[in-house]
């Protein structure tokens, strides 16, 4: 008997729960087919994002850089390639519109209808514009490889517009960890691109406008600290306690009434669960969308449906509170995931999953980072060269040490010759 496993999402927790379960039944006699469905075709690396966004490319007439196909392979990576060798995956390219739970159906655009075994939902989430008027229409997001490209153009052509003797201004929404790892690199290069357009230094200015008294809310309070002060000896101006409750174009409107203008307006403070979320019958939704899961990551009331990544919504018992939408959150979901569908193949029982607090390192531009992991502090180069180390272990983990390696190397050249 063949299992029909099904996994919606090429992100974090999809691409490594096909990965583990695929070496397993290699290495077994259990036969089971993986499908992996994805609308992009692209495994993307998000901590790469805001270094794709803020990427200085000496240009080339006519067409594009070199290097921009390194800068590129650094953030995203074809499904197909990730599972070349694995003779028991598919990657479909397609769109879910829907789950059939009772018949054990998956509807799909331009496709027919998929059966499954064992489902398991990891379509990741969507940026959160929360209503507020104007902000989906005027701000760019960051949530994939082509958001980090408009980003940087849009960056450009701002330098490029706006007249040597004016500001140029760009606002951040948010100052979570997106927001202030952007900041931070964008300082830099917009110090690059005011020097190629011929503005003086100081006539640029990024100002992340947080709602809440601090950046980095999740964070412990050492973490806010050395990340505000890095941040301002960058150059990085913040406004606190003032939620943006609507965009015009060229200036954001704040709850008590004031006015800021902008040139470029990125949002990052809000995500929620893939809007495939809302279309599923039968299910427990959650803050922002997101599938309720028991302790073995199952969707309830479903017992052959797992659900891994942002999509989710898993309380940590030891705190109460929900488990944040991080790539290492999925990737250790994903394990679970993975063992408790060997275990049902098994016809064994199910095991609990257990939330592991990782900690932070967080980028803050050049090659300077803050890591706080099991109550060991540091910043500056360590936690940098850490942070991309954890990188290439990741890559290796999908695709092997030599590709990896490749990858990681010309991407990591790239970055440090920005800083």
């Amino acid at each position: 008997m063949v299992h029909e496993i099904v996994i919606v999402g090429g992100g974090f927790g999809g691409v490594r729960t096909a990965k583990i379960l695929s070496k397993w039944a290699g290495g077994s006699n259990h036969h089971i087919h993986i499908t992996l469905i994805d609308k992009s075709r692209y495994h993307t690396f998000y901590p790469n994002l805001y270094e794709v966004a803020t990427a200085h490319l000496p240009e080339v007439f006519g067409h594009l850089p070199v290097n921009f196909f390194d800068l590129k392979s650094s953030a995203i990576c074809p499904l197909e390639d990730i599972f070349l060798d694995d003779l028991n995956v598919t990657v479909l390219e397609s769109e879910v519109l829907g789950v059939d739970f009772k018949k054990h159906k998956i509807e799909l655009k331009n496709a027919s209808a998929l059966h499954y075994d064992i489902l398991v939902l990891g379509a990741g989430s969507e940026t959160n514009y929360f209503n507020i008027a104007g902000m989906e229409t005027h701000a760019l997001p960051l949530k994939n490889f082509f958001d980090a490209l408009k980003i940087r153009n849009a960056v450009d052509e701002a330098f490029y517009r706006i007249p040597k003797n004016q500001l140029v201004k760009v606002v951040i929404g948010g100052g979570g960890f997106t927001g202030c790892e952007l900041a931070g690199e964008l300082i830099g290069y917009m110090k690059k691109l005011a020097k190629i357009h011929g503005h003086p230094e100081y006539y640029a200015e990024c100002l992340i406008v947080e709602a809440a008294e601090s950046l980095l809310g999740s964070a412990s309070l050492w973490i806010q600290k050395r990340a505000k002060a890095r941040l301002e000896s960058l150059g990085v101006k913040f406004k606190f306690k003032s939620g943006i409750k609507d965009v015009e174009d060229g200036e954001v409107v704040l709850a008590d009434g004031s006015r800021i203008p902008y040139d470029v307006l990125v949002w990052t403070a809000g995500v929620k669960a893939n809007d495939l979320a809302k279309t599923l019958f039968g299910v427990k939704l959650e803050k922002g969308s997101c599938l309720m899961v028991d302790k073995h990551l199952r969707i309830m009331p479903y017992e052959n449906v797992f659900g891994v990544g942002d999509m989710t919504y898993c309380v940590d018992e030891s705190t109460g509170k929900s488990l944040p939408m991080t790539a290492s959150v999925a990737i250790r979901e994903a394990k679970y995931v993975a063992k408790n569908i060997k275990k049902m193949i098994l016809k064994k029982p199910l095991i609990d999953y257990k939330p592991y607090h990782a900690g932070f390192v967080v980028p803050l531009g050049g090659k300077y980072a803050i890591m706080e992991i099991g109550g060991l502090r540091l910043s500056g180069f360590l936690p940098w060269a850490l942070k991309h180390l954890v990188s290439l272990h990741y890559w290796n983990e999908l695709i092997g040490w030599r590709r990896a390696l490749g990858i990681w190397k010309r991407g990591l050249r790239i970055y440090t010759e920005n800083d």
